[in-house]
């Protein structure tokens, strides 16, 4: 059980690290587009990166960042009958739609792996006018599925753990921040 604790706080802390992180992605791609804007409609001087850096640094916050809205549950479930089990019973029902996740989170990662090892070793890049590489996206799709694989294995712990002994799966830091140390 010791394990399956230090396991659950190290994965919540790196996934909470990096989607602290990750969420600041939002501001260069804010500024490359109020730049593209300025020079497009003030300057009529449109660029020819703008779009596509701000689709990548998009591209990669937002597959890097679901790992975390997933910790924070921020993720959409059918509440008309989620809302109407009780704590233990929702724990069992993800027990069992979770399934559905790992062979999606899963089969991506199998299937994203080679795709983005064959992209880095050719050193790809866009054929747009611009040019730029594209492996260092294509390289962020396998990274957030093993994040996103790994924050699923610490809720199926926490909701195991809860399943069978009615108790929530408390890590040490989690009673300590609720004890308001």
């Amino acid at each position: 059980m010791q394990f399956l604790r230090g396991f659950v706080r190290c994965v919540d802390a790196a996934i909470d690290f990096i989607g602290k992180t990750t969420s600041f992605l939002i501001y260069p791609t804010m500024l490359v587009l109020v730049y593209e804007v300025v020079m497009r409609y003030y300057f009529t001087r449109p660029t020819i990166w703008a779009h596509e850096t701000s689709c990548m640094l998009y591209g990669a916050h937002f597959v890097i960042g679901g790992a975390y809205a997933l910790q924070r549950g921020a993720f959409v479930n059918v509440e008309v009958l989620y809302i109407r089990l009780s704590k233990r019973g929702r724990a069992v029902l993800d027990l069992i739609t979770w399934t559905m996740f790992y062979v999606f989170v899963g089969t991506l990662l199998w299937k994203s792996i080679p795709w983005a090892w064959e992209s880095f070793t050719v050193r790809e890049f866009s054929d747009s006018t611009w040019g730029p590489y594209v492996w260092p996206i294509k390289m962020a799709i396998p990274f957030a599925s093993l994040l996103m694989l790994l924050q699923g294995m610490t809720k199926t712990i926490k909701d195991a753990y809860l399943a069978v002994t009615g108790r929530d799966f408390v890590v040490a830091a989690d009673a300590e921040t609720a004890a308001g140390n």
